[in-house]
């Protein structure tokens, strides 16, 4: 998405992540975010600090703004190439958050006419729902998204700033059943509740369960990519990472920054 996104908008946003500006020129426009193949001018560009090469990059950088680290060299040539380096303690996050404050399009909060809430449902400020979504009486927090088809069963908790991408299901029955004297399968009783603390987000088609007896828990700032499967009363813990098509079972426990790569499964009760 182009913008035009001064240098000097870029620097106060910043603020105290700002080291250093070398090459001052205040009023420089910025663009666009390309990857580096495609970098011009109009983009603003970043130096990985680990590269052992970073000098000859920001010296052959097609960029006018460039954010590195505090072992860069501002150099005579840099100079004649009219570049500003805008030196930070992590240029990766520095784009980063520029990138989402100024070049990402935002949602406007709101609900579609397709959408079912049921009258009971305790919904936050600044909330979006997309075509399709059904609430149940449940809770909700401020600054939510659930996009298209959606599904919030009864007894959902969800915290603030809650991104829950198109497709998923969330809180309804676990797949919980015992055997009777006849080796029938009887269904055991779900009343445990799901909740999703601040800062979670979930991915496109995720079916996350209400516990049983006790609630199934997704830590605050916790993020589960696509197709993922959580079964009930697991407890997932903060900044936790689940990659695509991963399968956790009844009961697991998944303790704070665990990072669980693409189709893993997890036994229950584990």
């Amino acid at each position: 998405m182009k913008k035009q996104i001064t240098l000097q908008e870029i620097v106060e946003f910043l603020g105290d992540d700002v080291i250093d500006i070398l090459g001052v020129a205040k009023n420089v426009i910025v663009r666009h975010l390309k990857p580096s193949e495609a970098v011009d001018e109009d983009t603003l560009d970043w130096v990985n600090p680990v590269k052992l090469n970073k000098q000859v990059v920001v010296e052959k950088s097609k960029a006018k703004v460039i954010l590195v680290d505090d072992d860069l060299q501002y150099t005579e040539s840099m100079a004649c190439q009219h570049k500003t380096l805008v030196v930070v303690g992590n240029p990766k996050m520095a784009l980063l958050k520029v990138g989402n404050e100024f070049f990402v399009e935002k949602l406007m909060p709101g609900i579609h006419k397709s959408a079912i809430i049921h009258p009971l449902a305790d919904i936050g400020k600044n909330f979006y729902a997309g075509a399709n979504v059904v609430i149940g009486k449940c809770i909700i927090g401020h600054d939510a998204t659930l996009h298209s088809n959606v599904i919030v069963h009864d007894g959902v908790t969800i915290g603030n700033h809650v991104m829950v991408k198109p497709g998923a299901v969330l809180g309804f029955d676990g797949f919980g059943y015992e055997r009777d004297e006849n080796n029938n399968l009887v269904k055991f009783p779900q009343l445990g509740r799901l909740i999703i603390h601040d800062n979670v987000e979930i991915g496109a088609g995720c079916c996350i369960d209400k516990g049983s007896l006790s609630d199934t828990v997704i830590g605050i700032n916790s993020k589960i990519n696509n197709l993922c499967r959580i079964a009930h009363n697991v407890k997932i813990g903060k900044n936790v990472i689940l990659a695509g098509h991963v399968n956790v079972s009844g009961s697991t426990i998944i303790e704070d920054d665990v990072w669980v790569s693409p189709s893993v499964c997890f036994r229950g009760h584990q």
